[in-house]
């Protein structure tokens, strides 16, 4: 695995057959099954799909 999240949630979401890729320049846009997200929303999807887990929360 990677320290950066979002790899990390592309990789995740390459292991279940999703097809993820940076759509070009912008290293804070990727392209998942031809819809565009952004780092955060790649992330939340990986975590929706339980492939992450999600951060703990601060008291």
């Amino acid at each position: 695995m990677t320290d950066n999240p979002s790899h990390e949630a592309a990789e995740a979401l390459r292991t279940i057959g999703r097809n993820v890729e940076p759509p070009g320049n912008d290293l804070g846009l990727w392209l998942v099954d031809g819809h565009e997200c952004s780092d955060v929303e790649l992330i939340a999807l990986a975590q929706l799909f339980g492939l992450l887990a999600e951060p703990k929360q601060a008291r």
